[in-house]
């Protein structure tokens, strides 16, 4: 089955403060975090429990297959729950990555705005990344923020092997 192509752009709530600095941004998704009753560093599955205890809604994490010039993530809100889909066959951690910049589109209440335009389209008229809309530049810095707060598993191969002697500062895997 074929799905439409659509550019999804974002509506921001007002009162974004657009880019407000790293230090800032990493404090706002420190509060993020305290806000949902997380500890320091959370797992990410703790991080999903919390958005579903603090919303109502269920949170369903779907792999998915990702062709040449569709996104590598994105999410969908019905009347009780959402649905991140993360790409299929990469890294844990880039799916980890994924997952956070859509949980920050969800947690930063960002609002789609469908256009039924080929993203293709797009790319070759404007000759620029989605980054421009402002929505996925936050999106995309909260989701990193996040992802770097989070308490991962180091993945199966050579890096799991040495990742335990590397140690964060504040005792977490590097």
């Amino acid at each position: 089955m074929n799905r439409p192509e659509v550019v999804t752009t974002w509506q921001i709530p007002e009162g974004w403060a657009g880019d407000m600095g790293i230090r800032a941004e990493r404090q706002r998704v420190r509060k993020i975090l305290r806000d949902l009753g997380l500890p320091a560093h959370p797992t990410l599955q703790e991080l999903c429990s919390a958005y579903e205890q603090r919303t109502g809604r269920t949170l369903h994490l779907i792999e998915r297959e990702v062709r040449p010039g569709e996104p590598s993530g994105e999410y969908e809100q019905y009347l009780g729950e959402d649905r991140i889909y993360y790409p299929k066959g990469t890294s844990l951690a880039h799916q980890a990555l994924v997952k956070c910049h859509e949980l920050a589109h969800l947690l930063l209440h960002h609002a789609p705005r469908h256009s039924a335009i080929d993203p293709e389209v797009v790319r070759r008229v404007l000759g620029r990344s989605h980054y421009a809309d402002p929505a996925e530049h936050e999106a995309e810095t909260v989701g990193t923020l996040l992802y770097l707060e989070l308490n991962l598993e180091p993945e199966d191969g050579a890096a799991a092997h040495i990742a335990p002697a590397l140690t964060h500062r504040e005792g977490r895997h590097a």
